[in-house]
């Protein structure tokens, strides 16, 4: 008789106590909060919905004045916490003006944020995301784990705490570490199937000695490179550890963003879960964030856990 599986704890540290939605009261932010809300009712997660009153902002309604614009946008925050989706959840509204990513950090450490969760409104970039042209930043600069929710989320998918499939892509970095705790707190469901990927760059040769070109080097090649990858992946997780569900191990060449997207794809993730590194200058790069984050984000059919270190 086998005995049954048992988490141990790699993953103590992790936290979902409290949630910060970034809303601009869009039809993109909706998808956003109803995820912010089934986390929070899953996690007893008390759910903070923040909207930034930006310096140059756009009216929603062009010809009231200011004082008049900020009345509006307070009386739909209000009805958003009025909704019955968030009875018996802990919550509250934080609407302030200023520079968006520095009202966004400010809350993040004022209220002790485990999770920011925001919309983005299409596939041409992050400079779409609901918070407008400074969102990016905010994914690269948020002291904690950014969950973004795309137009592009398969619509059979039901917003909810329940990922049934999570893809967790990982280059073996340090940012990976603190991406795997989460991927690990999140798969601890008896029903949910833990995918561990790395994707090796198509351009990746044999070495020295082997012509490029040769199917059968190159096959050979290939098919030792993932059965070492393949352990490599295993050893990130504790022999000691026993998910719910066996976790499944894949190793892929293909660039790496697409590769992501594939496999996520091919196997109807419910929650893509990468690492990303903070820059040390944020405004240096316009995809410092990564650019295979950055792809990952903006094209993927289901939402996207983005943890920095």
């Amino acid at each position: 008789m086998t005995s049954p599986a048992v988490i141990l704890e790699p993953q103590a540290g992790v936290s979902l106590k409290n949630i910060l939605l970034a809303t601009d009261l869009s039809a993109a932010s909706e998808k956003a909060f109803n995820y912010a809300v089934a986390i929070a009712r899953r996690y007893g997660s008390k759910v903070s919905l923040v909207h930034v009153i930006p310096p140059e902002s756009v009216s929603l309604v062009p010809e009231l004045p200011a004082e008049r614009q900020r009345d509006e946008v307070k009386r739909q925050m209000e009805n958003l916490a009025s909704r019955s989706e968030l009875r018996q959840i802990s919550h509250e509204t934080v609407l302030r003006a200023g520079s968006v990513c520095s009202v966004l950090s400010a809350v993040i450490r004022q209220q002790d944020i485990d999770l920011v969760v925001l919309g983005t409104h299409g596939r041409s970039g992050l400079k779409k995301l609901v918070l407008g042209s400074v969102a990016e930043e905010v994914v690269r600069r948020a002291e904690c784990p950014v969950l973004t929710v795309g137009p592009d989320i398969n619509p059979t998918l039901s917003p909810t705490s329940e990922f049934r499939t999570i893809l967790f892509a990982t280059d073996f970095h340090s940012a990976s570490t603190n991406a795997l705790d989460y991927a690990l707190f999140l798969a601890d469901r008896p029903d949910t199937k833990l995918i561990l990927l790395h994707v090796m760059p198509p351009a990746a040769s044999p070495g020295p000695g082997q012509h490029f070109y040769h199917e059968e080097a190159i096959r050979k090649w290939q098919a030792g490179v993932k059965a070492s990858i393949a352990a490599k992946l295993q050893k990130l997780l504790s022999p000691a550890l026993r998910l719910p569900c066996e976790p499944d191990y894949l190793v892929t060449f293909d660039f790496i963003a697409e590769g992501i997207l594939k496999i996520a794809g091919e196997r109807k993730a419910d929650l893509i879960i990468t690492g990303a590194k903070r820059p040390a200058f944020v405004k240096v790069s316009a995809h410092s964030l990564g650019a295979v984050s950055y792809a990952v984000i903006r094209r993927a059919n289901c939402p996207v856990l983005t943890v920095s270190a």
